[in-house]
């Protein structure tokens, strides 16, 4: 019976030339850059650990955009992270805390190996987070920026957040880097529990500390906090003070808030800021009309203005934004949230009962004509769905525009169902040119 080969070994100097030629290899910065692309987060940084090398390299890479407060306090020795659950929405909650005796002072030494590395920072992560004492962070810092390249910050959660708990999180990150500023809410709305508001009272601190930190802000969104009595909103209304420093955001690309926007003197402000390409307003179902019903803006507002995004804004006032052939005819993208309800509405009003959205939907080709993405929610409160274009044909029916949103749903409903056997219209990219926005009240003059 033949002996079985032994396999032969590689000679000492082709094991190094090997070992070596794979260093070489890996050190090629496009193709360890193709290997990290496809890694998530969590791999990215276990492969750190594998050389100096990569842990160089990747770093930037993988701690580029930070998901969660907490993922970078773990970087301190000795600060200690209470995770708890609960059965509310958000589920868990990060209470950060730093020791007060003396032999576990917290140590920085990691942590600011990473903390340059990190620009993008979600404060929340739709969860709650909590600096026990931010004071004592703050005087480890001594003075210096958390995060010193910071250009994103953000802060979205369904947590019930305190106003001033937010303004402390943002006056602590905020630095000289930062381009964007968010507090975010989605599309389909939020509990109504929720907070991640501003205080009226913090509003010209809070823009204050941006003029003064961030020069090169090109990104803002923010809402200051509303009253709701008797089924009515009180508006908020900025100050003097407010008003001049957001006209010295030359810069700016984008700004989202509430509807105090649409007041005469923040409107023509936001006007002549020369780059603003994108504009957000957030109203609510209680809220009533803002905008003059004669307003005429001149043709050097809104130069670069692409843009508009309007949630639960009144119908009335979007009529009068299309009233605006320096506004219409520019935008390529548009974003509305509207209500079903009526409850902004008194009984005599013309609105009432009426289906406003689908005649101003076949009205806009005609009155937007560069206008290709559009994108429309419809509900209330936190129970907003998204209804695709193809599917407009369905928000038809005559009369209250609630009928109309439940028109939709039983038919979506019979479609899942089976009953219905009518066949949709496929996804178009484009509107039909023939519509005539005259026809249904909207005209531009």
């Amino acid at each position: 019976m033949p002996r079985p080969q032994r396999k032969k070994r590689l000679p000492a100097s082709t094991q190094l030339n090997t070992e070596s030629n794979g260093r070489r290899l890996m050190a090629i910065p496009e193709l360890l850059t193709l290997i990290i692309d496809g890694l998530d987060a969590q791999e990215q940084r276990k492969l750190m650990r594998v050389s100096k090398h990569f842990f160089g390299f990747i770093g930037p890479i993988a701690w580029k955009s930070i998901p969660r407060l907490d993922v970078i306090m773990r970087l301190i020795k000795n600060a200690n992270i209470k995770l708890s659950q609960s059965w509310a929405p958000y589920k868990y909650q990060f209470v950060t805390t730093f020791p007060s005796r003396t032999r576990s002072k917290p140590d920085l030494s990691r942590y600011d190996i990473y903390a340059p590395w990190v620009q993008e920072l979600e404060i929340y992560g739709g969860y709650y987070q909590e600096i026990a004492d931010s004071n004592s962070f703050l005087t480890l810092l001594g003075g210096r920026p958390p995060l010193p390249n910071l250009r994103r910050l953000t802060a979205y959660t369904i947590a019930p957040i305190d106003g001033q708990d937010l303004m402390d999180f943002f006056n602590m990150f905020i630095s000289p880097s930062l381009t964007e500023l968010r507090t975010i809410i989605p599309n389909e709305g939020l509990p109504q529990i929720s907070g991640c508001s501003v205080p009226p009272l913090s509003v010209p601190k809070f823009l204050e500390k941006i003029q003064k930190t961030c020069p090169q802000i090109h990104v803002l969104e923010f809402y200051p906090e509303d009253r709701y009595a008797s089924n009515r909103s009180q508006r908020y209304i900025p100050s003097n003070e407010s008003r001049s420093i957001l006209s010295s955001f030359l810069n700016l690309r984008s700004f989202s808030s509430t509807t105090y926007t649409l007041e005469s003197a923040i409107f023509s402000i936001l006007g002549q800021l020369p780059h603003l390409e994108s504009l957000g307003i957030r109203g609510s179902p209680v809220e009533r009309s803002v905008l003059d019903k004669q307003l005429s803006i001149p043709e050097t507002w809104f130069p670069v203005l692409k843009e508009l995004r309007l949630y639960d804004v009144d119908p009335e006032d979007i009529q009068v934004l299309w009233n605006q052939p320096n506004i219409a005819k520019k935008l390529t993208s548009l974003l509305i949230q509207a209500d079903d309800t009526a409850q902004r509405y008194e009984n005599d009003s013309r609105l009432r009962g009426t289906n406003w959205l689908h005649p101003f939907l076949e009205a806009l080709p005609g009155l937007s004509p560069l206008i290709q993405d559009v994108v429309l929610y419809m509900g209330s409160l936190d129970s907003r769905i998204e209804i695709p274009r193809h599917h407009w044909k369905y928000l038809g029916r005559d009369g209250d525009i609630y009928y109309a949103f439940h028109d939709y749903r039983a038919a979506m409903y019979s479609h899942k169902s089976g009953w219905c056997t009518c066949r949709d219209r496929p996804v178009v990219n484009h509107y039909p040119l023939c519509v005539k926005a005259e026809s249904h009240g909207l005209s531009l003059s």
